[in-house]
C-alpha cells in the first residue's frame, strides 16, 4: 500500500500498486482516483518497486484526465490538456513560472564569452559549434539575459563529456551572487555523445549575468547550449568595457606620449561596412563600437584608419569578416574584435593579404583582446593564399599586442618586411598572446628592440625567428609541440635576451646571440611570474569577450 499526497490537504491511499505474477515479476497496475481539488503536485512517500504503474486522476475542478507513470521510484506527470499554473510547480516545491523557454548558444545573442574556445571538431552539436573551456578550475562561460520577473527558472545544459570522470560546474546569476546551482556533468561515453542535466536557479527581474564556472581542474564538459524555462526571458547585450585611456595597457605603447585612441572624441556604434569605414577614416577623434557582423561581400574591403581612433567590439560577437585594416597613422586602438579574411575570392587583393597591416610612420598602436585567424594550415596548404595576421614594417613603433588569440594560419606576423627594413624606434611589446596552430612567425622580428613575454605558442612548426639588427627580450613564454622555438638564421643573425622560457620538445638549432634589451617601462604588475602557469593563464584571458 502506498500513500500519495495531493497539495490542498487531500490524502489518498493506493492499494494493490504492485501486481505480481506467479513468477514473482512486477507487472503494471492501474488505480483510479477522484479529487475535489485541482491537482497541484504529486509526491510519493516511499520508493515504488513496480516497474510500471499508472494512475488516472480526475477532478471536478480540473476535469481533464492526467496520467502519472511510475517507473523505478520516479513519478512523471503528463496531461492531454493544460493544467493550472500551480500544476507546473516542481515537485521539490520550487515555483516555476509559466512555461516559456530560451536557448542560449555560442556566437549568438546573449553569449558574452568563454575562458576557452568555440570548437566544431566533435559531431552532434547544434548551432555554430560548442564551448570548450580551458582545462582549469575557475574557467567560466558568460551569458546576459533579461527576466520578466523574479522567480525560479529551470536550467537545462546540453553537454558532452568523453573523459573518464565527471566535470562539475556551478551556474549562478549576477556575477556569482546569491545561491548557485551545482551541475555534475557526468561521463557521456564519447565527445560526440550529448546528454542533458537540469537544475533550478532563481533569476532577478530585469538584467541577469549568467556565469557557469568550472569547479574541477579539468574545466567544464563541452557545452552545446543552455535552455532556460520559466517566465519570459530574452537575450540582452553583454556589458561593454570601453577602455579609452591607457588603463590595462603595458609595454612600448605606453611611451612616446601614450596610446589613447579616440579618447575625447564622439562615441558611435556601427553595424555595417560603410559606416565603419566612414568613421574610421574620418579626421576627428572617435570611439567606434562595432555591433554584430560587418562584411563587404566576397570581394572584401579595405579601411585606412585615421589617427586617434578606438575600434572596439561590443560583447563577444563583434565580427569583422573579409575586411583589411591599413594602419599608417598614430594613436589607434583595436580591441575585442574577431577578424578574418576567410571566404574572400582573392584574399591577397585586400590589404596585401594582411588582416592588420601597420606601416609608414605609424606610432602608438595597441591591439588588445582580438581574435585573428584564417584556415587550418594542414588543410589549406597554400602558404601564400593569405599573408600575415598582423604585419608591422616601415618606420613604425611604440606598439603593444596583448591578450590576442591568433590561430589556424601559416604566417602569424612579421616585424620588418626584409633584412633591409630596419628602424631604430620600431619598439614593440607582445605579451599574453595565444598562438594556436600558427605554423611560422610567432613572430619574425627584424630591427630595433622587442619584448616578447608570457605568450603561449602551441602547434607551431617554427615559432620565434629573430633576425637582423635586433635585441629582443624573450621572457617567460611557453612553447609547446613545435620544431624550432627561439632561433635565428645564419644569413641574417639576430640577438635575444632569453629569460626563463619553457620549450617543450624543441628541435636542436642555434639560439640567437645573447644581448641585453633596453626595456624602459614597468611591467611587473602584468607579468605571470611562473612560466608553467602561462599555458593556463593565457587561454583563459586571450581573445574576445574577456576584457
Amino acid at each position: 500500500m502506498k500513500k500519495i499526497a495531493l497539495r490542498g490537504g487531500l490524502l489518498v491511499w493506493v492499494v494493490g500498486l504492485c501486481a505480481c505474477g506467479g513468477n514473482g515479476e512486477s507487472s503494471s497496475s492501474a488505480v483510479s482516483i477522484s479529487s475535489l481539488n485541482t491537482l497541484s503536485s504529486v509526491a510519493v512517500s516511499s520508493s515504488l518497486s513496480s516497474a510500471n504503474s499508472s494512475f488516472f486522476i480526475s477532478s471536478s475542478l480540473a476535469p481533464s484526465s492526467s496520467s502519472i507513470t511510475v517507473s523505478s521510484a520516479s513519478l512523471a506527470v503528463s496531461s492531454s490538456s493544460a493544467l493550472s499554473s500551480s500544476s507546473k510547480a516542481a515537485a521539490s516545491s520550487s515555483s516555476l513560472a509559466s512555461a516559456n523557454s530560451l536557448v542560449l548558444q555560442e556566437e549568438a545573442a546573449g553569449y558574452c564569452g568563454v575562458a576557452g574556445v568555440i570548437d566544431t571538431k566533435y559531431a552532434g552539436y547544434t548551432g555554430a559549434g560548442f564551448i570548450d573551456t580551458a582545462n582549469s578550475a575557475g574557467a567560466t562561460i558568460r551569458w546576459q539575459l533579461n527576466a520578466s520577473e523574479s522567480n525560479v527558472y529551470r536550467m537545462t545544459v546540453r553537454y558532452a563529456n568523453g573523459g573518464t570522470a565527471a566535470r562539475a560546474g556551478s551556474l549562478s546569476a549576477n556575477d556569482n551572487q546569491g545561491v548557485a546551482a551545482s551541475f555534475t556533468l557526468g561521463v557521456t561515453g564519447a565527445w560526440t555523445t550529448w546528454s542533458e542535466e537540469t537544475r533550478d536557479l532563481t533569476l532577478n527581474a530585469g538584467a541577469n549575468s549568467l556565469v557557469f564556472t568550472a569547479t574541477g581542474s579539468e574545466g567544464l564538459a563541452n557545452i552545446d547550449s543552455i535552455t532556460i524555462s520559466g517566465a519570459k526571458v530574452t537575450t540582452a547585450d553583454c556589458p561593454v568595457t570601453v577602455d579609452t585611456t591607457s588603463k590595462g595597457l603595458v609595454g612600448f605603447a605606453t611611451l612616446n606620449g601614450g596610446t589613447t585612441g579616440g579618447k575625447g572624441g564622439q562615441t558611435v556604434t556601427v553595424s555595417n561596412f560603410n559606416d565603419l569605414k566612414t568613421h574610421a577614416e574620418s579626421a576627428t577623434p572617435t570611439i567606434i563600437l562595432v555591433n554584430g557582423t560587418i562584411t563587404n561581400g566576397v570581394g572584401g574591403g579595405l579601411i585606412r584608419v585615421a589617427k586617434n581612433k578606438s575600434i572596439i567590439g561590443v560583447g563577444s560577437t563583434a565580427f569583422i569578416h573579409g575586411v583589411g585594416f591599413a594602419v599608417q597613422n598614430n594613436n589607434i586602438i583595436f580591441q575585442n574584435l574577431k577578424m578574418t579574411l576567410v571566404g574572400l575570392t582573392a584574399p591577397k587583393n585586400v590589404n596585401d593579404g594582411d588582416i592588420i597591416g601597420i606601416s609608414g610612420a605609424a606610432k602608438n598602436i595597441w591591439i588588445d583582446h582580438c581574435e585573428l585567424y584564417s584556415e587550418d594550415p594542414s588543410v589549406q596548404t597554400n602558404i601564400d593564399k593569405y599573408d600575415g595576421l598582423i604585419d608591422i614594417k616601415g618606420q613604425t613603433g611604440f606598439i603593444t599586442l596583448s591578450w590576442n588569440y591568433l590561430h589556424d594560419h601559416h604566417k602569424g606576423g612579421l616585424v620588418g618586411s626584409s633584412d633591409s627594413d630596419l628602424y631604430a624606434d620600431r619598439k614593440i611589446t607582445l605579451h599574453h598572446n595565444y598562438y594556436k596552430n600558427v605554423r611560422l612567425r610567432a613572430p619574425m622580428y627584424r630591427g630595433a628592440t622587442g619584448h616578447f613575454f608570457n605568450n603561449y605558442i602551441v602547434g607551431a612548426k617554427d615559432a620565434s625567428e629573430i633576425r637582423a639588427n635586433t635585441c629582443v627580450r624573450i621572457e617567460k613564454n611557453y612553447y609547446e609541440s613545435l620544431n624550432y622555438s627561439i632561433y635565428t638564421t645564419s644569413d641574417s643573425p639576430g640577438s635575444a635576451e632569453r629569460i626563463d622560457n619553457v620549450e617543450v620538445k624543441r628541435a636542436s638549432r642555434a639560439y640567437p646571440a645573447n644581448c641585453t634589451a633596453n626595456i624602459p617601462y614597468n611591467y611587473a604588475s602584468a607579468l605571470t611570474t611562473n612560466t608553467h602557469d602561462v599555458k593556463t593563464v593565457v587561454p583563459l584571458g586571450a581573445g574576445v569577450g574577456k576584457l
